[in-house]
């Protein structure tokens, strides 16, 4: 059976996307500028999303879009959990599970969000931009994720919500499970190899944990 779970973050743990989304958009639309389109921040989700942000950065400046990031950050201390994450993580560690965090997001910004949320009576791990060369689609956050819980990736599962995400995972020899989100439902996962696809978080440790072999 698996021996850790690694969750995204954005869009996996809270639906930080649509909240970043409208909150860019508010911005830009106070500004007298167009809102960006839903199929441009889809475009960027589960990566560096940079062409969206040097997007914004043209239109507004530096200041206006750090301004906008801290209002982001603080706004997502107030999510609620996406269904199944806190019931499976409470389950997770019950069963003495390891969990970490790995996402293409600035550790260091996304830490009060985890604290505000409580999360850190689960997650023991969190893997941020900051930490590693290279962000999603590659497999870098995965693999020091998995090297910081001292396991094997053949036994680790993978949460994840984006294309990019699941293919990192993918590729740093994990099973992924994606549950999409409004922002990534659209998305095409044929090609990739799903462990499962918008499934019952909640429902996990009786179908991948319980007596399962890895």
């Amino acid at each position: 059976m698996y021996r850790a779970v690694i969750f995204d973050f954005d869009g996996t743990v809270i639906d930080t996307e649509q909240h970043l989304y409208d909150v860019i958009n508010q911005h830009l639309v106070a500004e007298g500028h167009e809102p960006v389109t839903l199929a441009f921040y889809r475009a960027n989700i589960g990566g560096r999303a940079l062409e969206l942000h040097n997007h914004i950065i043209n239109l507004l400046g530096e200041e206006k879009v750090e301004k906008l990031y801290r209002e982001h950050h603080e706004g997502a201390k107030y999510l609620s959990l996406r269904p199944g994450i806190e019931k499976l993580m409470q389950q997770l560690k019950q069963r003495h599970i390891p969990m970490a965090i790995a996402t293409s997001s600035v550790r260091q910004k996304i830490l009060p969000t985890i604290e505000a949320l409580g999360l850190n009576d689960y997650i023991s791990v969190v893997v941020g931009r900051e930490d590693v060369e290279e962000v999603k689609p590659e497999p870098d956050l995965y693999l020091t994720a998995v090297q910081s819980l001292n396991h094997n990736p053949a036994y680790c599962l993978a949460i994840e919500d984006s294309v990019r995400g699941a293919t990192a995972a993918i590729r740093a020899g994990l099973d992924v499970i994606v549950n999409t989100n409004q922002m990534t439902e659209i998305s095409d996962f044929s090609h990739l190899p799903l462990t499962d696809k918008d499934t019952d978080l909640s429902t996990l440790i009786e179908r991948y944990f319980e007596g399962r072999k890895r």
